[in-house]
């Protein structure tokens, strides 16, 4: 169960601990543009972790409903199984709504940015916000 995308998720929160700390060590203010894009950033981190997590527990939960069912497990076990595998995909459609969202909104908010001023304030943040965006997507496209 190793997923690309919290690989990628993590190395992209370990450069963030050290840019947040960059940026609190400066002593002016930060454009409010930035800060908006700190803010897509981390929800769409959260929301991409919650995806990940879900999706992982739905393949758990079937595969264990299919191994109850192998190992005739009786009907009232197989009853609350399937609840539960269904509680675990229940969750998965409004993460999914929450991050189409979140990816429209930071790419109507990147697509503002037309001069690319915010990547020549924050290379690093930008970029970051960008390789996230994609990892997104792609996390949107891969729905099972």
């Amino acid at each position: 169960m190793n997923n690309p995308h919290i690989a990628l998720l993590s190395a992209v929160q370990a450069n963030d601990t050290r840019h947040n700390a960059t940026l609190r060590s400066q002593s002016r203010p930060t454009d409010p543009r930035l800060e908006q894009l700190i803010v897509y950033r981390a929800v769409l981190q959260h929301l991409l972790l919650q995806k990940a997590h879900y999706d992982n527990e739905r393949e758990l939960e079937l595969r264990r409903l299919k191994r109850f069912r192998s190992e005739g497990a009786n009907e009232r076990r197989l009853q609350i199984q399937e609840q539960v595998l269904k509680k675990a995909q229940g969750m998965l459609p409004g993460i999914v709504f929450k991050m189409r969202n979140e990816v429209d909104k930071l790419k109507r908010f990147l697509d503002i940015d037309k001069e690319q001023e915010l990547r020549q304030l924050d290379t690093t943040l930008y970029d970051n916000c960008v390789e996230l965006l994609n990892n997104c997507q792609s996390s949107l496209e891969n729905i099972n």
